[in-house]
């Protein structure tokens, strides 16, 4: 069997949002896992119970990518009511990645079954209990000798002290090559959008993706 990557998260303090701030967000969650849908052939993601996804995805190396874009598109959600809890500002989304063997990934029949989704949900679950955690990558057997683990903390320390702004400025330069792009589509400056991304570490974040994406992942 191949090796897949699967995504498990949930919403954080969904709970605190009025009814039509977590419709709203909902409609823009489905929208995002249409887009990755059509820009990474192999991903399908699913929104469960109004604040859960679970995505899959036949290319592991996408995973980080797309997870960090996730997250960082909830983090920079400001609903049309403006209520937002504190505990959603900064975390936004708990997340697990999950890399190993898939048994199921039928779209039609909306079945995923297999090591890799367990692995996910098994360190989301884990996650609830933790304020501190919101982002974790597992592997059964790791093939970085520890980097995954790191990447892990490494991407929490940043992205939860990330502004909203600085979120909203990292969903799109992960999507676009460029900054002048990214300013386009914020009707920002370059400056600003520059400023933003070196405010929130994204030197950092832009060497842990690049990592990952070369990683060889075999089954075992």
């Amino acid at each position: 069997m191949s090796v897949y990557a699967t995504i498990s998260a949930d919403i954080v303090a969904s709970t605190s949002l009025s009814k039509e701030a977590l419709m709203e967000l909902a409609t823009g969650i489905k929208d995002f896992l249409r887009r990755m849908a059509v820009n990474y052939p192999g991903f399908w993601g699913r929104l469960v119970k109004g604040d859960s996804i679970e995505c899959v995805m036949e290319h592991p190396n996408d995973a980080l990518r797309i997870s960090i874009m996730l997250k960082a598109f909830i983090k920079s959600f400001v609903p049309t009511d403006g209520n937002t809890d504190p505990k959603f500002k900064q975390f936004g989304l708990r997340l697990a990645i999950g890399i190993g063997k898939m048994r199921i990934v039928d779209r039609r029949l909306d079945m995923m079954d297999g090591e890799a989704i367990y692995q996910s949900g098994r360190a989301l679950m884990d996650m609830r209990d933790k304020t501190k955690d919101s982002f974790q990558i597992i592997m059964k057997n790791d093939v970085t000798g520890g980097a995954l683990s790191v990447i892990s903390v490494l991407l929490n320390q940043i992205i939860n002290k990330a502004t909203g702004r600085q979120c909203e400025t990292l969903f799109y330069r992960l999507q676009y090559k460029v900054d002048a792009d990214v300013a386009k589509e914020m009707k920002i400056t370059r400056p600003g959008v520059n400023q933003n991304l070196n405010n929130m570490g994204w030197e950092a974040i832009e060497r842990s993706i690049k990592y990952f994406e070369q990683l060889k992942f075999e089954a075992k």
